[in-house]
């Protein structure tokens, strides 16, 4: 159909809000999603769930597996569904606020034929809109547009410098699995990700070669040929370091991907009870959704 939307489509505005719901950051929550699609023990979860593990995997579950099933039963399977489907389905409910959106809006104008109805609409907008909003702390202002817009900017610059810094402080709003910040770049979070996919792919391969391939560093990953053969015994001070930035990716990585699956994002900690992925398994897991990813992009265009 026509109107149908495509998985390769732009977010729309509508994307970012539902039932009285409303989300920002849709990449990082797309990187979540990624990051899940990655995590062993939320593969565990969702085979728990199909009824698909042997006693012995069943044996030696993480000890707060509770904690990962309820993120899945919240959030779902992600293997096979596209980011806004799965956005609008199972993500925006558990991680969007409740109410709406603090943001910047005209109340009524003023002039000096029609002034009578512009207190009620005030007292309207508390009531309505800024209630939704959570009631932040706000200004009213008066605005003659006759002013210059450069005027006008400076002027309410002047105001909003003028007021308590601890009251220019939006509410806190609630969510049921809120990011833990945005301070980390969404690149950063990428590339980890990706050296978590290069390195399942090539298991066997060196990580010096991971992280050549994965482009895990701007200055070593450039500097050598992942494929090239090296003499043995032979050793380089590039090679050792680009290792230890891909091993370190690597545990990042996978630190992202066992807290996503425990509700927190983005995150480094360490997660007591997560697991280390057996490469094989997290390639076949990983190959197995690109294809459907491609098969799905070929029967769409």
């Amino acid at each position: 159909m026509q109107n149908e939307r495509k998985h390769y489509d732009s977010p729309r505005s509508t994307d970012f809000r539902k039932d009285g719901v409303w989300a920002a950051n849709l990449g990082f929550y797309l990187l979540w999603m990624e990051y899940l699609a990655v995590s062993p023990s939320y593969e565990l979860a969702r085979r728990f769930r199909a009824n698909d593990l042997s006693e012995q995997e069943l044996a030696t579950l993480p000890a707060d597996f509770e904690d990962v099933l309820a993120v899945y039963d919240d959030l779902g399977d992600v293997q096979r569904v596209r980011f806004l489907d799965w956005w609008s389905e199972r993500a925006l409910p558990v991680f969007g606020y409740k109410g709406s959106k603090p943001r910047v809006r005209k109340v009524d104008v003023l002039r000096s034929d029609r002034h009578r109805k512009a207190a009620s609409r005030l007292q309207d907008f508390i009531e309505d809109d800024w209630t939704e909003q959570g009631q932040p702390n706000s200004m009213v202002v008066n605005i003659p547009v006759g002013l210059s817009k450069a005027q006008i900017t400076r002027q309410l610059g002047k105001l909003i410098d003028g007021s308590l810094k601890e009251r220019r402080v939006l509410p806190e709003p609630v969510a049921k699995y809120p990011l833990l910040g945005t301070r980390q770049r969404k690149d950063t979070l990428f590339r980890y990700l990706y050296v978590v996919w290069v390195r399942s792919a090539m298991p066997r391969q060196a990580l010096w070669r991971v992280g050549a391939r994965a482009k895990v560093s701007d200055t070593y990953s450039r500097e050598l040929d992942p494929k090239v053969r090296i003499p043995r015994g032979e050793l380089t001070y590039d090679r050792s370091v680009l290792s230890a930035l891909t091993s370190r990716a690597w545990s990042r990585g996978i630190a992202l991907a066992e807290n996503a699956a425990r509700g927190r994002f983005p995150s480094y900690d360490k997660v007591e009870h997560g697991l280390e992925p057996n490469l094989n398994d997290s390639w076949t897991l990983i190959s197995s959704r690109r294809r459907w990813k491609k098969k799905l992009g070929r029967s769409e265009s």
